[in-house]
């Protein structure tokens, strides 16, 4: 009948020794009281947080991070589009063929570093550390440039005259087609020079294949090109067709690799980031610290950064389009300057989230002074193989008096038998 009782005290006694005897790797000056139960203790509980220097770095560098993933993600495919003159959709698929893989394997990779290397705070910051030296060097991928696809009255000029006084998509050869208003549908023409429309060509006939559309009698084509029939021998000739020229430029495989390898090492310093963020602060505070460091990262890094991409991006605009006498998006991009617009954007966040991660790693002082880089990643470690309750080839008595040894080297669990 006493057995209970003293099994349920018991039970409780090993409850409280095994959660004192946790160990903390909280930053050493974290604040005691900085748990709140109520929400006019929120002030309070969130100026602890800010004055934990590690937490402070570390939420910094995810925001650099968050600003150049969401930048990626938005302006990616339109630097593949235009640098290397493939589709839209195909510039889409090849943005999932680096995102994914790269995306998946990174975080999985990095928390099984952390696992497989047993981490500590401070050695997981480190880890951060070097995934994004790695990471900053691909950067220079982005210095991988093509030169610009003929486009005629932008980037070469027309094969004759142009006309005084109209804008430089005009000239001789089109003069009579009153072209002024025309949509932008660019045809490539016969002589490798993409136009701004059949209109532009000076293009006089057209004839529908499919989806295909062949137009002759260009009079700012000098060139005839031949155009294989789907599903037969037939060739018909044309002066220009309905798609944008392809492009020789033999770096697009070597840029999706190296693209490829930038977001690899980038994700895989988030979850070791995260852990270090959960690890750097107390256990009441952890969730009250993901809730600030997530908004830090939406207000200084996911959200401004699409407008900074853009802003920047635009700068290396060409050829804008016009809509009710209005500027609208931009048609064509200069390649060498949004080559280099991008490469500053990358590098710059890469080392600032360098700066942070160090930054982190500098100001941490684990609780005691103790620099822990590596120690086990559990906090209770089986010393032997139990049998029957007591541990192989330990005395079943302590040296300390008769509890009977069940195998695990913690003291809190030598008194309860059922682990």
């Amino acid at each position: 009948m006493m057995e209970q009782p003293f099994r349920k005290e018991l039970n409780s006694l090993c409850a409280e020794e095994i959660r004192a005897s946790k160990v903390s790797e909280a930053h050493d000056t974290a604040s005691k009281s900085a748990a709140f139960s109520s929400l006019r203790e929120l002030p309070r509980a969130a100026t602890a947080l800010l004055r934990n220097p590690t937490f402070l770095f570390l939420n910094l560098a995810g925001a650099s991070e968050g600003m150049l993933i969401s930048g990626f993600a938005a302006f990616l495919p339109k630097l593949i589009e235009n640098q290397f003159a493939v589709n839209a959709s195909e510039a889409a698929m090849l943005l999932g063929v680096i995102t994914v893989p790269a995306g998946g394997g990174g975080t999985f990779l990095g928390g099984w570093l952390v696992k497989r290397w047993q981490l500590a705070c401070a050695g997981i910051i480190k880890l951060c550390v070097a995934a994004t030296v790695v990471a900053a060097a691909f950067t220079f991928s982005f210095v991988l440039t093509c030169d610009d696809y003929p486009f005629a009255g932008v980037t070469v000029a027309y094969n004759s005259p142009t006309v005084p006084g109209s804008d430089r998509l005009a000239a001789s050869c089109n003069a009579a087609c009153g072209c002024a208003g025309a949509p932008f549908a660019p045809v490539c023409g016969a002589d490798g020079v993409v136009y701004y429309s059949a209109c532009h060509a000076g293009c006089g006939a057209r004839a529908l294949h499919g989806a295909a559309q062949l137009y002759s009698d260009c009079a700012c084509v000098a060139n005839r090109t031949e155009y294989s029939l789907p599903g037969s021998n037939e060739t018909v000739s044309y002066s220009a067709i309905n798609s944008i020229c392809s492009s020789s430029c033999p770096y697009l495989w070597l840029f999706v690799f190296l693209s490829f390898c930038v977001m690899l090492f980038t994700f895989i310093a988030t979850m070791p980031a995260l852990s270090a963020t959960l690890r750097c602060v107390r256990e009441d505070q952890r969730s009250f610290a993901l809730g600030i460091q997530w908004i830090k990262v939406r207000l200084l890094g996911t959200i401004p950064a699409p407008l900074l991409f853009g802003f920047l991006i635009d700068l290396s605009c060409s050829l804008w389009g016009k809509t009710c006498d209005h500027t609208g998006a931009c048609l064509l991009y200069d390649n060498v300057n949004m080559s280099r617009y991008m490469l500053a954007l990358a590098l710059l966040g890469k080392l600032c989230s360098l700066l942070f991660f160090f930054l982190a790693w500098w100001f941490y002082r684990p609780p005691g002074g103790k620099t822990n880089a590596v120690v086990p990643s559990v906090d209770l470690v089986v010393c032997a193989e139990k049998t029957n309750g007591v541990a192989n080839g330990i005395n079943g008595n302590t040296a300390n008096g008769d509890r009977v040894a069940n195998g695990y080297c913690n003291a809190a669990l030598e008194c309860s038998e059922h682990l």
